[in-house]
């Protein structure tokens, strides 16, 4: 049996929707051969409630957990926090400090990919088409002639470093930049400009198997809002998902190329989600956004491609967890 950590909570916006994943996952998880602990983060407090409703807090020295006097230590941790620390390397670069195995990409790749961004940067590097985009910390002025010039409206304003639509307003003019500047900084202190694609929106589960990196479905997300923002990815209502996704093989195939091309490159581990839009105007796929550690609640879309592939939940992360424990 092995001691597994699945760490939820966090310090960001998708605080309630990583509590969600990560009792989904304690849900499928084998226990016949985890025995699985929820460890519930806050700020600086990280704790562990029993069935009697008892905390117990967990000492940072060694991620150790003493109940009743009794020392229990953890073989490997499964990070199911959506935003900081989970997914913006902070809490992979204390795991790998204290040599504590865990799910998902590293701390660097982690920091880059969480940065929309200076992740866009290294994703054009691979030759992906991108979007045009502009950056701005919140100590800038705002630059309405370059918002204009190069991102045109409407455009997207986004917080760099948040997830799951938050921080992210579609602007139809410039008289609405300055409030949507300013959503976007209740989250982060920079934000991204983003061209507006008309198109379809398209996303592609990322995994490894034995080290081979196969990508497991590509999905058409349909939403009845402007854009797929938080109420529709988490709730029942405001969207459509379509697995596979109703394009053309050839518009498949490259989806699935640049998504492997991308795992690859940018050293991304465990089970990515990768979000395109297919350019109604020019047929181009577009790289909007890596997801590291993507929502895995009843209604998301990972746990969708994992059933189209006609793979058993348990049987998948069962082999996550393996593969962070490189057994």
């Amino acid at each position: 049996m092995y001691n597994i950590a699945i760490i939820a909570g966090g310090d960001s916006g998708e605080y309630e929707i990583s509590l969600k994943t990560a009792d989904n996952i304690f849900q499928q998880l084998d226990k016949s051969f985890f025995n699985p602990y929820l460890i519930h983060f806050k700020g600086s407090e990280w704790t562990w409630k029993n069935e009697k409703g008892e905390i117990f807090p967990i000492d940072k020295n060694d991620f150790s957990l003493t109940i009743h006097g009794q020392k229990t230590t953890f073989d490997v941790v499964f990070i199911a926090i959506h935003g900081t620390p989970g997914e913006n390397g902070k809490l992979q670069s204390y795991l790998e400090m204290i040599g504590l195995p865990y799910t998902g990409c590293g701390s660097f790749s982690s920091a880059l990919t969480f940065n929309k961004y200076y992740c866009n940067l290294a994703v054009a590097a691979l030759g992906i088409p991108i979007s045009p985009s502009l950056h701005f910390y919140n100590t800038d002025p705002i630059d309405y002639d370059a918002i204009e010039k190069v991102c045109g409206y409407p455009c997207f304003i986004k917080s760099c470093n948040s997830g799951s639509s938050v921080g992210v307003t579609k602007v139809h003019n410039a008289e609405e930049v300055k409030k949507a500047f300013d959503e976007a900084f209740k989250y982060d202190n920079q934000l991204m400009v983003e061209k507006f694609v008309r198109g379809r929106e398209m996303t592609c589960g990322v995994t490894a198997v034995y080290g081979k990196v196969q990508t497991l479905a590509v999905t058409e997300v349909v939403a009845s809002n402007e854009f797929y923002d938080y109420d529709a990815k988490y709730t029942a209502v405001g969207h459509k998902l379509l697995t596979p996704a109703d394009i053309k093989p050839e518009e498949e195939a490259i989806l699935r190329e640049y998504s492997e091309k991308i795992f690859h490159n940018l050293d991304c581990k465990g089970v990515v989600r990768i979000d395109f839009i297919i350019s109604l105007d020019d047929g181009i796929p577009y790289f909007l956004e890596i997801n590291t550690i993507p929502g895995q609640t009843a209604l998301s879309i990972i746990p969708e491609q994992v059933r189209y592939n006609k793979y058993d939940l348990t049987d998948f992360y069962t082999r996550l967890v393996m593969e962070a424990l490189k057994k």
